[in-house]
C-alpha cells in the first residue's frame, strides 16, 4: 500500500500516542486519554493560558476549555491566577497532573527507542532521530513554513 508521508507520520505519531496512553493506565492514570495529549504536550511546567494552549494545540479556544475542564474535574489540572496579570488565569498541573507527567517522560524515552528499532528493522539507517530533526529544521526554514506559536517555553 502506497500512502503518502503525512498519513504515514500522522499514524505513527497516533500510535505513539497510544502506546503512551498505554503505559498511563498501567501506572495508575486510567482517566487519560488521547484526546488529553495536546493539553499536556503543549502546557508549560509554571503553568499556560487557555487561549495559547488551544493555538498550540491548533484547536478552538472551546475546544480546549472542555479538555481543561474535563481535565481539572479528574483532578490533573488547576486554574490559578497568573502573577505577571492578575485578571488572567493561568492552567497548571495539580501534583496528580505532575505524577503523570513524569511517568510520561521516562515512558517516552522508551517508546522512542522502541520506534527507533522498528524503523531501523524496517530499514531505516543512521541516526533517524537526527535525520528527522534535520529534515524538520530545513522545512522550518523555507519561505511556506507557518512559524510556531510565540511563548512556547
Amino acid at each position: 500500500m502506497n500512502q503518502p508521508l503525512i498519513a504515514l507520520l500522522r499514524g505513527i505519531s497516533a500510535a505513539i500516542v497510544s502506546e503512551l496512553i498505554v503505559t498511563l493506565h498501567a501506572a495508575g492514570y486510567p482517566d487519560i486519554t488521547a484526546a488529553h495529549h495536546p493539553v499536556f504536550y503543549n502546557l508549560d511546567l509554571d503553568g499556560t493560558r487557555l487561549t495559547a494552549l488551544a493555538a498550540r494545540a491548533g484547536i478552538t479556544h472551546q475546544s480546549m476549555g472542555e479538555l481543561v475542564t474535563g481535565l481539572i474535574g479528574l483532578g490533573y489540572l488547576a486554574r490559578q491566577p497568573d502573577p505577571a496579570d492578575g485578571r488572567a488565569r493561568l492552567i497548571v498541573l495539580t501534583s496528580k497532573g505532575q505524577g503523570a507527567v513524569r511517568t510520561a517522560r521516562k515512558a517516552v524515552a522508551d517508546i522512542d527507542q522502541a520506534w527507533f528499532a522498528r524503523l531501523r528493522d524496517a530499514g531505516l539507517h543512521g541516526d533517524i532521530q537526527g535525520a528527522f530533526a534535520a529534515a524538520l529544521q530545513d522545512a522550518r526554514a523555507t519561505p511556506a513554513w507557518t512559524p510556531e506559536i510565540p511563548g512556547k517555553k
